[in-house]
């Protein structure tokens, strides 16, 4: 059996995990075929470095179905990984940002304003209910559904705000700001 790396400075000797780290830090919760579209790195050794990191602790790596998500140690909550996976996924963002500027929408309403079929949209919201980041809630025969915990999402998406890549980002981070000075 070969003994665990030791965390220290030797981890940061090559230049490719070190620029794997920082993009890491910078852009949590992507996932591996992500990190490589980004960085540009050989697959094969994209996934030595990340192994070498999670095995020193610098790095943690989290299952979200059919993605493996890597994270700085100890920086961000399970929470605020739960919010980052799903923020990390172009539906389920768009999704959470219609939501956090129009609150208790009914599915109709959230459904026109995507190009995405409605069984699409419904999908994602149901992931979005299942991992508890949206709720609905019955009012007379209607379903409305809002942010659970606005504050926290909107946090993720201003702190994070340059790792979606995402012109729709922006507006919404500025709209927000302006609304909730």
């Amino acid at each position: 059996m070969t003994p665990k790396p030791k965390k220290g400075s030797d981890a940061f000797e090559i230049e490719n995990r070190k620029q794997i780290f920082e993009y890491i830090k910078s852009h949590p919760g992507n996932h591996l075929r992500e990190i490589q579209r980004k960085l540009n790195i050989p697959l094969g050794t994209l996934e030595y470095h990340l192994r070498y990191l999670v095995e020193i602790d610098l790095i943690v790596e989290k299952e979200d179905g059919h993605y493996r998500r890597y994270y700085p140690q100890g920086t961000i909550g399970s929470r605020d990984k739960k919010i980052l996976s799903m923020l990390n996924q172009p539906i389920p963002r768009k999704i959470l940002m219609y939501l956090l500027l129009h609150p208790n929408s009914n599915f109709k309403e959230i459904a026109k304003n995507f190009s995405e079929s409605p069984s699409t949209i419904s999908f994602h919201v149901d992931k979005l209910i299942k991992s508890e980041l949206i709720k609905k809630e019955k009012l007379g025969r209607e379903m409305l559904y809002s942010v659970t915990d606005e504050q926290s999402v909107a946090k993720m998406l201003i702190t994070y705000k340059q790792s979606f890549l995402d012109s729709l980002v922006e507006s919404f981070v500025e709209t927000w700001c302006e609304l909730h000075p």
